[in-house]
């Protein structure tokens, strides 16, 4: 049996796993070429990383974690610098990946109420609906599990309130 080179491990991956980078990208840059450009910088973080990933747990919890780090990077060096941006109705946008599925109202209201969280926020809700433990939670983001489950029951909360106000009811 042949072995599999690392890029040949690597392409696999990034194949098998690049709708969650695209989700990703899509729920933190509403432009385009922002959603773009990020993923071609966590694939290269996730390049760069990858001689060391051990497999110690799932590829998509090591995704996560790289691509939220890289992600949180950009958006604190962004917060740093003015912006230059003209104003956009594209307020959320779904990313290329996602775009040819077609999301109910309900479920596209989920979204922008999600869309209006703190970024922290996003990542603890989005790893929540893709169904990850509250440990594993805890360990992408390096939060405490206390702290994961604290979190997630008040972002339902604020969701609930989010979406009544637009006057739709969370279930």
């Amino acid at each position: 049996m042949a072995k599999v080179s690392l890029q040949e491990e690597f392409l696999r991956l990034i194949t098998t796993q690049q709708k969650l980078i695209h989700s990703l990208c899509s729920l933190y840059f509403s432009q385009s070429e922002d959603r773009k450009d990020m993923f071609q910088e966590i694939v290269l973080q996730l390049w760069k990383s990858f001689p060391s990933f051990k497999h110690q747990s799932k590829e998509s919890t090591w995704i996560y974690r790289i691509a939220l780090n890289t992600i949180f990077t950009k958006l604190r060096k962004d917060k740093a610098r003015p912006k230059n941006e003209p104003y956009s109705d594209d307020v959320y946008q779904i990313s290329e990946a996602t775009s040819s599925l077609e999301l109910t109202q309900a479920t596209q209201e989920l979204y922008g109420a999600i869309e209006q969280l703190s970024d922290l926020d996003k990542a603890i809700i989005t790893l929540y609906l893709e169904e990850y433990s509250y440990d594993e939670i805890a360990s992408i983001l390096t939060l405490s599990r206390t702290n994961v489950s604290t979190r997630i029951n008040r972002i339902k909360v604020k969701l609930e309130r989010l979406l009544k106000t637009n006057g739709h009811e969370f279930r």
